[in-house]
């Protein structure tokens, strides 16, 4: 088990130095003195690695999935909560609470392991209640590098596609607004 945990959190590392990273809106973060951050479950490998402020408490699912997710968070010294909606979620919810009112930030993913994916559920709503902190939403976001792009050895070649594309798009778009008008205007009394 320690081993891997051991090889994830290395492979988060090295994931997360390939790609270049930009915090946007920190300040959300820092204007705060405590705060419970919030972030969908889809966003969690690389949140590791966000602008957060130590010490952290996060709730994770007991199940054995959980268990790996929970040793590498204690590689980067992230404490766990252990519980979910589905198993042991009250006792866990009442632990972030205290970690909490001992001035500890705490985290939830509030659509959970088992989803719906991007429904919150309440546990977040009613420790912001109990606690009296803010909620601050955390978002991560990726995009393929673009090869095409200026000052690229790749640019002159992908120059024409790109003219093309957009030549395209634009007949289409013109040609979508003329069969509005003349479908408007042969509806017209």
């Amino acid at each position: 088990m320690k081993f891997v945990a051991w090889l994830g959190s290395i492979f988060i590392r090295v994931l997360h130095a390939t790609l270049r990273v930009r915090h946007v809106h920190a300040e959300n973060i820092e204007s705060q003195p405590q705060y419970i951050l919030a972030f969908w479950h889809a966003h969690l490998l690389l949140m590791l690695h966000s602008a957060y402020r130590r010490p952290i408490v996060v709730m994770i699912s007991r199940s054995k999935d959980g268990e790996y997710i929970a040793r590498v968070f204690d590689h980067y010294g992230v404490e766990s909560a252990r519980g979910s909606s589905t198993r042991g979620g009250t006792p866990a919810l009442r632990e972030m609470i205290r970690a909490a009112r001992e001035g500890k930030n705490i985290v939830f993913t509030p659509d959970g392991p088992k989803g719906p994916p991007r429904v919150a559920k309440d546990g977040v709503i009613y420790a912001a209640q109990a606690t009296g902190l803010p909620i601050v939403p955390v978002a991560f976001a990726a995009q393929k590098k673009n090869f095409c792009g200026r000052g690229t050895r790749w640019s002159s070649r992908c120059r024409s596609r790109v003219h093309s594309s957009s030549t395209a798009r634009h007949s289409a778009s013109l040609a979508a607004r003329m069969w509005r008008k003349r479908g408007n205007a042969s509806s017209a009394p």
